[in-house]
Parts: structure tokens; C-alpha cells; sequence
């Protein structure tokens, strides 16, 4: 159970926020805290969840409400002389939730890139081949740590596991709610935007998954305009920040590792390949008329001297008449 200290000292509500995330985050069961402002302890009280959802550290991203809603059930507190106690009621043990994210841990470092494309490009690819989406009736895995654990999850937990690993990779990254397919309310959704090169863009890792191994790039690093049947929820900003997504979607390096330009690349090599052919062809032509020129200067040599001895021969054969003669 926690004890009073001066670090634990609530001066606003955008303070309470940050030490209640702070305790979400070291999934701490119980704290008190100190109340600098005995006058605003029905606020805190009585917390504002949706503010909360909306809570972002951009300090460290990790420890922002925004992403830790989704890990914790209910909220407890309770207000008196001696200061403010928080219990929290989180939907797995501690053990377990430390055991999942010291293996998320140890996957960002895998998958951090040599860029900030390249990593979400890792992360984007790693969640695809390893999870599935749940099509259960219930669909109950929520959180990748139960996708984590059984092997498939809903489209909030790819969300929440690429939150986490490109984060921790560098890569600016948030949680965007809203509805998907034909935009109707009842279609919930969740997906993820991301800061490439000082853009942000549209992820979708959840509708890029084909099953299996199988992945497309349709709703990778795009715009709004390339990014259909996705409406986000009205007002929905974090912080003060107001989200301005790329007028255009990214346009990743030409490389031969990066499997957005497998196409391309096939179209390049195809077209340097008719380039060598007809350069093949052009030099074998070349040289095929310079033998035959060859050819020819070699039969006009020999028709010459043909002609030459044949007409030594009638020469010497005049000779040979007139001198019988």
C-alpha cells in the first residue's frame, strides 16, 4: 500500500491525471495522495473518465491515460483530512501484466528500425505474421495481452500493441477511436496514427491483416483521402494537440527490402530487362552487318583478282598467238 510523500502531492487536475496514469502504469493497486487544494478534492473524487481517455504525456507517451484506460476496470476513491485515496481494479494480476509488457520490451528492441519508417514497417509486418483477428462471437481479446496470449485479437489490440512498441521505438505514435466499414456507430473501431519524417499518417495494422502470413499495404502510412470506410470520432484530440494528418500518403524509400515497391520494382526490372535485350539486339545487328560488310569486301577482293587473273590469261594467251602467228 502506498504512503504520503511530497511526490505524490496533487496541485491540479491535469497533476491527478499524470500521477493516476503514472499508477496505472506501475500497476500499483493502492496510493495516497496528498491534496494541495483541499477545495478541489470533489473533482478528484469524482474523475472525469472520458478527460482521462483523453490525457496524453507527450513526456512519455507510455504514461498517458489515453493508452492506460484500456489496462485498468474501475477507479476507486475516496477523499478525507489525511488526502486522497486511489484503489484501482485492474482486469489481470499484476504478474501477468508485468510479464507482458517486459516481453514488449524486449520485442521493441527487435523491431526498432534504422528509421522511423523502418520500424513501423517492422512492427506493422511482425503483428500481421504473428496474430490473427478474432472473428469469435465473442471477440473478447481486447488488449494484446490476451492477444498476446492466445494468439488473436480485435483491432484495439494491434492498436494497443503498435501504441507500445513504436513508442518505445521513437515513433510518435496515438490511439484513434472511431467507426469502421460503412461508418455506422454500431461498426466500433480502432486504429493508430503515426509521425513519419514530420508527418503524421493513417495505420490501419488490423484491416492490412489477410490472415496468415498474408498482409497488404492499403492502409499503410496514408492519407485520409487513401484511407476509406474510416471515420474518426468527432473532436477527437489528445492533449492540446490538434491532429493534422498528411495531405498525402507516404511515399516509402525504393528499396529492395521494403515490399510496398515489390511492384515496381518488378516493372523496373522488367523495363531494364528490354533495355539490355534491345541493346543485346542492337550490338548482335551491329555486328552481323559488319561481317557481312567484311564478307563483301573480302568477295569484291576475290571477284578483282579473279577478274585480274582472267585477264592475265587472255593477255598471255594473245601473246602466246602473236608471237606463233
Amino acid at each position: 500500500m502506498g504512503t504520503i510523500n511530497s511526490d505524490d502531492t496533487i496541485t491540479s487536475i491535469e497533476d491527478y491525471y499524470d500521477t493516476l496514469a503514472q499508477q496505472v502504469y506501475d500497476r500499483e493497486a493502492y496510493r495516497y495522495y496528498q491534496v494541495d487544494n483541499p477545495a478541489m478534492a470533489d473533482n478528484y473524487v469524482h474523475i472525469d473518465m472520458n478527460a482521462f481517455a483523453h490525457h496524453y504525456n507527450p513526456d512519455n507517451p507510455l504514461v498517458s491515460g489515453c493508452y492506460l484506460i484500456y489496462y485498468l476496470d474501475t477507479i476507486f476513491t475516496e477523499y478525507s483530512p489525511s488526502g486522497l485515496k486511489v484503489r484501482i481494479k485492474f482486469p489481470y494480476n499484476k504478474g501477468r501484466m508485468d510479464d507482458h509488457f517486459e516481453q514488449l520490451e524486449r520485442l521493441s528492441e527487435r523491431l526498432k528500425g534504422k528509421s522511423d519508417y523502418d520500424s513501423v514497417l517492422k512492427v506493422h509486418d511482425y503483428l500481421i505474421e504473428h496474430f490473427e483477428y478474432d472473428y469469435s462471437t465473442k471477440m473478447a481479446n481486447h488488449t494484446d495481452i490476451d492477444g498476446f496470449k492466445d494468439g488473436v485479437m480485435v483491432c484495439s489490440g494491434y492498436s494497443l500493441a503498435a501504441y507500445y512498441l513504436l513508442n518505445k521505438a521513437g515513433v510518435e505514435t496515438r490511439l484513434i477511436t472511431g467507426y469502421g466499414g460503412d461508418g455506422e456507430p454500431t461498426n466500433n473501431h480502432m486504429w493508430n496514427i503515426v509521425m513519419v519524417d514530420g508527418n503524421w499518417y493513417n495505420l490501419d495494422v488490423t484491416w492490412d491483416d489477410r490472415g496468415g502470413e498474408n498482409k497488404s499495404y492499403d492502409y499503410f502510412l496514408k492519407s485520409d483521402q487513401d484511407f476509406p470506410r474510416h471515420v474518426r470520432m468527432d473532436g477527437f484530440d489528445v492533449g492540446d494537440t490538434q491532429i493534422v494528418i498528411a495531405e498525402r500518403s507516404y511515399k516509402a524509400p525504393f528499396t529492395i527490402s521494403n515490399p510496398e515497391q515489390i511492384s515496381r520494382l518488378l516493372f523496373a526490372l522488367f523495363i531494364v530487362g528490354m533495355v539490355v535485350f534491345l541493346e543485346i539486339k542492337k550490338i548482335k545487328k551491329k555486328r552481323e552487318e559488319k561481317l557481312l560488310s567484311q564478307v563483301r569486301v573480302i568477295n569484291d577482293d576475290y571477284d578483282n583478282f579473279e577478274r585480274e587473273i582472267y585477264q592475265n590469261d587472255v593477255m598471255d594467251e594473245k601473246e602466246e598467238v602473236d608471237f606463233f602467228g
